[in-house]
């Protein structure tokens, strides 16, 4: 609740450390990889959601897809105009931005009938490494390494390359792993002068391991090894001259072409080449300064807001408490405005939890309780910089766009936007709700945020809480 109130003012976060998986992905970024032509390639399932923001100059690219497959090392390889910043973002990144979107509502029975329990969730994360900036160009048979480092029990290189073929040499050398079909498009990427993140994991290395999402432990009862279902998430933040998403690698990748992006840009947006129906929901600045600083709303089912009386608002006061839900979203929204701020890819404090979280992984230390003792010792940095960053959200816009992306589309070129603003008519839950993704029709009831007007002595201002 304190770092909500405080946010409230200032709206800069941080990200917190959490356990997450030992192994990386595909991120829908890169063709299916294999050990040998008999073992099943990465196939994707359902959407993949990708967070970008985007202002001034910088972007931050937060991916977390799903897939299915076995294999035993997964890896990724994603180009970036410029190095970026890299971190470990997590698991409940995007049900937390979805949240910030439509706030979930706490139901309110006036006529005292029903107590449904309130909602809950986890939050953390840290935010991992940053790196020089780009150099002359290389020659074709050169590989510069410009960063290499454990991230966890992650490896990733940020490479400059002179060519496609110069780059799979490397990674072959360097046991990552570069999927066939896929050096035209690399080499597209080597000519416009782009670097590439390539992110290795070994613990799909054992008889029997099968990684998810929050594992700590290896189980190797079994023969094979395999996955199923989203991995963790990982996040860059990056400089570039214009918005873009490099997702043309994304091409080779078999399975689902669902996309959601929540797209949070100083104007309304939409994808080039797609059409105007993609846009699903656009939310003001405005408003997501309300839904990531307030309490959650509430819902009156069964009367209406003048029936509201003080008893039911001390019954709801821990329930509506929004940083068990919002608080990963307003972490990762306020860190990123704060570097367009400072022009940072990179605070001093996600140094620090880039070192902490190395040390754990080099002890053996994961968990819940390792993760608070980071927290405690991170909050003491963080804090610093909570500052002048909440005028910059009021007058940004979240994009939601949610198709499914044509294989010629996505293969390309990379995606790029133009500004648009879509009918207020459909801009509503009512068609397409971000926690659900799909409409969800009229609801019942009233709405009120805060405290109703009838139960209120004197008019509040400010951020109140």
């Amino acid at each position: 609740m304190y770092k909500s109130m405080l946010f409230a003012a200032t709206l800069v976060g941080i990200m917190m450390p959490m356990g997450g998986p030992a192994f990386a992905d595909p991120c829908g970024m890169v063709p299916p990889a294999w050990t040998s032509p008999s073992d099943t390639p990465i196939k994707r399932i359902g959407p993949q959601k990708t967070y970008v923001a985007y202002s001034d100059g910088i972007e931050t690219m937060v991916l977390r897809p799903g897939f299915s497959g076995k294999i035993e090392q997964f890896g990724m390889l994603i180009p970036f105009p410029s190095p970026p910043a890299i971190r470990k973002v997590p698991e409940d990144t995007f049900a937390h931005i979805q949240n910030a979107i439509d706030p979930p509502e706490i139901p309110l029975w006036v006529k005292p009938r029903f107590r449904p329990r309130g909602l809950r969730s986890k939050g953390g994360g840290a935010m991992l490494g940053a790196v020089a900036s780009k150099s002359v160009k290389l020659a074709k048979d050169k590989v510069k390494v410009i960063s290499r480092e454990a991230l966890g029990m992650y490896e990733v290189a940020v490479l400059e390359a002179g060519s496609a073929r110069a780059l799979k040499r490397w990674m072959d050398e360097q046991k990552f792993r570069y999927p066939e079909g896929m050096d035209d498009v690399t080499n597209d990427y080597v000519k416009d002068g782009w670097c590439f993140v390539a992110v290795k994991a070994k613990i799909g290395a054992k008889i029997g391991v099968k990684p998810q999402p929050g594992m700590r432990k290896i189980n190797s009862s079994s023969p094979g090894t395999g996955f199923d279902g989203a991995v963790q998430a990982m996040g860059f933040r990056f400089k570039s001259k214009k918005l873009v998403i490099p997702m043309r690698l994304s091409a080779f990748n078999p399975g689902e072409r669902r996309n959601i992006i929540y797209l949070l840009t100083n104007k309304p947006k939409r994808l080039r080449g797609l059409p105007k129906s993609s846009v699903v929901r656009q939310v003001s600045g405005q408003d997501l300064v309300r839904n990531l600083t307030e309490i959650l709303p509430v819902r009156v089912m069964d009367g209406t807001v003048r029936e509201v009386k003080k008893h039911h608002i001390e019954q709801l006061r821990e329930r509506r408490d929004s940083d068990p839900v919002l608080g990963i979203a307003r972490e990762v929204i306020a860190s990123d405005l704060r570097s367009v701020y400072d022009g940072k890819l990179i605070h001093e404090h996600e140094k620090l939890e880039k070192k902490l979280l190395n040390i754990s992984e080099e002890l053996g230390l994961r968990g819940k309780e390792i993760d608070k003792q980071h927290q405690r010792v991170i909050s003491e940095q963080s804090d610093k910089i909570y500052e002048n960053t909440i005028e910059m959200l009021k007058n940004m816009t979240m994009t939601v766009i949610d198709a499914d992306f044509p294989e010629e589309f996505v293969a390309d070129d990379n995606l790029y936007f133009k500004n648009y603003r879509m009918s207020a008519a459909q801009n509503n839950p009512e068609f397409y709700d971000a926690k659900t993704m799909a409409g969800i029709g009229k609801k019942r009831g009233e709405v009120f945020w805060g405290t109703p007007k009838h139960l209120l002595k004197r008019k509040k201002t400010g951020w109140s809480r």
